[in-house]
């Protein structure tokens, strides 16, 4: 028969351990592939795009494509007869 003291110590260890797992994957980076997925749901092309956006000179209109939604009304007016 084991004792109270030797089955408390081994469910303390378990638990530890336990712990110690969770933690470190809580504490893991996403690899690039994840990251990548995760910025083209945002809508950038990858996760370069994004962190230069989020970090860089560039604004997130010019990553979304505002540039060429300022073309495209540019456009439509030279079309529209005077």
């Amino acid at each position: 028969m084991c004792n109270f003291a030797t089955v408390m110590e081994k469910k303390r260890h378990a638990l530890r351990k336990l712990m110690e797992a969770v933690e470190h994957e809580l504490l893991k980076k996403p690899n690039r592939k994840t990251l990548d997925r995760l910025s083209m749901l945002a809508g950038f092309q990858d996760w370069d795009s994004f962190q230069e956006t989020m970090h860089g000179d560039l604004g997130g209109e010019t990553v979304y494509g505002g540039h060429h939604r300022e073309e495209k009304s540019m456009d439509k007016k030279k079309e529209t007869p005077k």
